[in-house]
């Protein structure tokens, strides 16, 4: 017995997304490597090999005071986020935030709600053919001035990179 034509089309076209779907799963290193040089450069992507690190020190501008924490990675996902967590003393923010803002134009740190951030997401690129970074800074705390700071145990900074398009 064979299906109606809609229902034979819907599952050729279902099959066909999960074959096309494993093979972007089989990419080879070489054809992820070009494909990258196509256009993920272009679009400011992390080459498809960089390896999760402390992406401060390996562009040479990580501020003194500010300790890596750690790199997360999402290989499940499909942009292929990797990020690297940092913490900075309260007592030193002030030296990191100021950094920051020089090196990289990262927005003054504003206190809303529950927190200090320097709000929406913001994005650094040193150039056209550059690594995009995702870059913030941060602490959920109680309402203390920038004098205060201190008082504060630790403000977190994350910088992000993406390894494929969405």
């Amino acid at each position: 017995m064979s299906l109606p034509l809609p229902q034979h089309a819907a599952r050729f076209l279902l099959l066909a997304s999960f074959s096309s779907a494993s093979v972007l799963a089989q990419q080879t290193p070489a054809q992820a490597l070009a494909e990258w040089e196509v256009q993920g450069r272009a679009d400011g992507l992390a080459r498809p090999d960089t390896e999760c690190q402390d992406f401060l020190q390996a562009m040479g501008r990580k501020p003194p005071g500010l300790q890596y924490v750690g790199c997360s990675q999402d290989d499940a996902s499909y942009i292929k986020p990797m990020e690297a967590h940092y913490r900075v003393s309260g007592a030193q923010a002030a030296q990191v935030e100021a950094y920051l803002h020089r090196a990289f134009g990262l927005p003054a740190l504003r206190y809303v709600c529950c927190g200090w951030s320097n709000g929406a997401p913001y994005y650094w690129r040193e150039g056209p053919d550059a690594v995009r970074y995702q870059i913030g800074m941060g602490v959920d705390s109680l309402p203390y001035e920038r004098g205060e700071w201190q008082r504060i145990e630790a403000f977190n900074v994350t910088v992000e990179v993406l390894r494929q398009s969405p």
